[in-house]
Order: C-alpha cells, then sequence, then structure tokens
C-alpha cells in the first residue's frame, strides 16, 4: 500500500555508520510502500538510496566534547538552517540517528518554536553508559526510540521513554558460523572521523612496523565516506603499507585479527568471529566528562554486551602501538587465550536479536505517519 504524506521524512545522521543504518532504512520504507519525499542531512550512502541532501553528514563528523565545543558557533547556525527547513518544507517526520550532542539540542529547538511532527530517534543516546539525564529529553520529545541492543530498549522502557526492539541491523547480515581465522593478515583500523584518524593512525603505525617484523602482514582500513583531504593524508602517511578502501567488514574477514577503534568496527569484529585490540583515544576534555559521568568501564559493544573483557580496551595512554601489537601475538600465540575468546564472541552474538531490524524501523516510521498512528511497542 502507497504511503506518501505531503512534506515526507526528513533524515539525520553525523556519523559514517549512521549513514549506513540510514540508507538502509530507506530502502526498507520503499520496499514497504513509502513513496513520499525524503531529504536531510546524510551522506553518501543515504544519497546513493534516494534522500535528497540538505546538508552533508561530515558537517558532524565531531568526536567528544573537546571537539564540539570550538564547534559550537556553526553548530548553532546549522541547527536554526535545519530547523527552518523541517518547519518550512513542512515535513511530518523526522528521523535522528545517533550523535546526540547536536541532534538533542535540535529536536528541543523544534518542539520549542512549535513543530509537532512525529520523531523517531534511531541509535538513542547511550544514557545507560554515561549522561541519564538525557532520558528526560528523550521522554518529552520523541515519539519512539529505536535503540540497537535489547538491554538498551530495556533500559529506556524502564525509564519511561516508548521504544521498540527487534534486533540489531547486523543481526542476519552475517554467516551464522563465521569462517575461522587463518593466515597472518592483520587489519588496522584507525577510525572514520577525522579526530580519531589523527589520533591513532600514529600507534597503529608503529604496530604495523612490529607485526611486519614479526612475519605478518599489517593491512590498513582507508573508511568509505571520509573527506577527500583526509584521505589523501591518510594514503601519504601510509606509503610502503598496504592499504583497503573499501568495506571494512570485508577487509575483517580476510584477517586473523584486528586493532583499532571502538564503534561499529568492533561489533563486525565480534560478527566476524575476529580478535580486536580496541583502542580508544579522546582529547583531555572529553576524558574528563567520561570520568565524571560514564556509568560503565568498557568501551567496546561487545564487552558490554558480555559483560566480560572479551576484547583488551587499550584507553588513552594505554592505547599504544606497542601494546596493539602484543595483544595481537598474546592472542595468536596462545591457544587457551584463543578458545576463550571466541567463546566469548559467539555469547555475545546470540544477543544481537532477530534479523530484519531494518523493516522494523520502517514500519514503526510508517505508523507514526498515519493519521491517528503512533508507532507500536
Amino acid at each position: 500500500m502507497s504511503l506518501a504524506p505531503a512534506g515526507g521524512i526528513f533524515l539525520s545522521c553525523g556519523e559514517v555508520s549512521g549513514d549506513m543504518y540510514a540508507a538502509s532504512l530507506v530502502l526498507s520504507l520503499r520496499a514497504n510502500g513509502y513513496d513520499g519525499p525524503l531529504s536531510g542531512m546524510v551522506g553518501e550512502r543515504s544519497a546513493a538510496a534516494g534522500v535528497e541532501i540538505v546538508r552533508d553528514s561530515r558537517a558532524l563528523h565531531l568526536m567528544g566534547v573537546g571537539e564540539v565545543i570550538p564547534a559550537i558557533p556553526r553548530l548553532l547556525s546549522l541547527k536554526r538552517n535545519l530547523a527552518s527547513y523541517i518547519v518550512s518544507s513542512g515535513v511530518r517526520a523526522a528521523v535522528f540517528i545517533d550523535s546526540p550532542d547536536f541532534h538533542l539540542p535540535l529536536l528541543s529547538h523544534l518542539r520549542s518554536i512549535g513543530w509537532r511532527g512525529g520523531v523517531v530517534y534511531v541509535v538513542p543516546p547511550t544514557v545507560w553508559a554515561w549522561r541519564g539525564g538525557r532520558v528526560k529529553a528523550l521522554v518529552r520529545d520523541t515519539d519512539l526510540c529505536l535503540p540497537l541492543f535489547g538491554f538498551e530498549h530495556e533500559y529506556l522502557t524502564e525509564r519511561g521513554v516508548k521504544s521498540a526492539w527487534l534486533g540489531h541491523p547486523m543481526a542476519g547480515e552475517f554467516p551464522e558460523r563465521p569462517s575461522p581465522p587463518s593466515g597472518g593478515r592483520v587489519a588496522l583500523l584507525p577510525g572514520s572521523r577525522r579526530s580519531e584518524i589523527t589520533r591513532l593512525l600514529p600507534p597503529l603505525i608503529d604496530c604495523a612496523r612490529m607485526l611486519l617484523a614479526e612475519g605478518l602482514t599489517p593491512v590498513f582500513s582507508i573508511a568509505p565516506g571520509i573527506a577527500e583531504d583526509m584521505r589523501d593524508w591518510m594514503r601519504s602517511e601510509l606509503r610502503g603499507y598496504e592499504v583497503f578502501e573499501g568495506d571494512g567488514r570485508e577487509l575483517l574477514e580476510s584477517c586473523a585479527a584486528a586493532a583499532g577503534a571502538s564503534g561499529t568496527a568492533a561489533v563486525e569484529a565480534m560478527m566476524l568471529d575476529r580478535f580486536m585490540a580496541v583502542m580508544y583515544r579522546v582529547g583531555l576534555l572529553s576524558r574528563l566528562v567520561w570520568t565524571v559521568l560514564g556509568g560503565t568501564r568498557r568501551v567496546s559493544l561487545p564487552n558490554i554486551l558480555s559483560e566480560k573483557d572479551i576484547y583488551p580496551e587499550l584507553l588513552q595512554g594505554e592505547a599504544t602501538g606497542e601494546n596493539a601489537f602484543r595483544e595481537i601475538i598474546g592472542y595468536m600465540n596462545d591457544s587457551s587465550r584463543r578458545k576463550t575468546v571466541h567463546e566469548g564472541l559467539a555469547a555475545a552474538r546470540g544477543m544481537m536479536g532477530r534479523p530484519g531490524a531494518a523493516d522494523f524501523w520502517a514500519r514503526a516510521i510508517m505508523s507514526l505517519l498515519e493519521p491517528e498512528g503512533r508507532a507500536a511497542s
């Protein structure tokens, strides 16, 4: 059945992973019969799926409080411009994906100026980990949250947020029995955000030198969606090393182990049953805020899911090339450790829920657009 309300749906994301989720959602909206307008602040994948770009999502490629604060004037202007577009274009529903430091103030501003369209928050803020006060904003300003994990859904509903969950979008995208890791290739993943890359690439290059000395083959990922100037800089820094510029999960599948940025890559490594040394470096201010307001000691989602330290987490000063190298070699040379790691990864994969998340999201959003509709939980 066709559903094409005037004004259509506005989508907004600020991360490469968010653009991936947005593109998948758009394809599912079309497959489920939605043929109305789609516009927003998105990236290349969503544009290819048919979204009209109002602003490029790379405007939000920020990491941590330390980067957000200097960008406040620009972000305030962006917030006003997007709010003006949403109101003037007659958008009936807005879908925000991740990036809460920008999206929550935008949403609050929209409500304050009287916009009453439907709001769905896909990948809502990690209020279970830190800044739990944001729950109040979710209760007040959203019609539905669509988290990635079951424990997030439970946390939100227990606190009065309308939430729905079927599974993680990656559930069903990977083989039930991943191929066993083999060979000597090691994926080095510096991330997709500018600050993340500049902080992690130097220690990963140090790690690569040590891996080469051990007869292993380091392969650096240059993630899709990175700005071209950053891509050129990485190519220059990585002369002499093998570089892969395709989908990160394809690289992970071809490697025996990995090291690099936490986030989507760690979940993909988990789904492929690959060991990963997780590295996490942020600025001093961001680290201070996390220390004061944080609610969890783990940063890697496979570890959070399992409540075990399956992946070593190398944080701040510990995120060195030598430490990453030692973790990789330790995993490769210790059969007992390998057994423990893969048992833990299998248990964590079992918590990813059922396949079909994008269709589930699409149907929930479409029901919100019906005249008397509000998405079912």
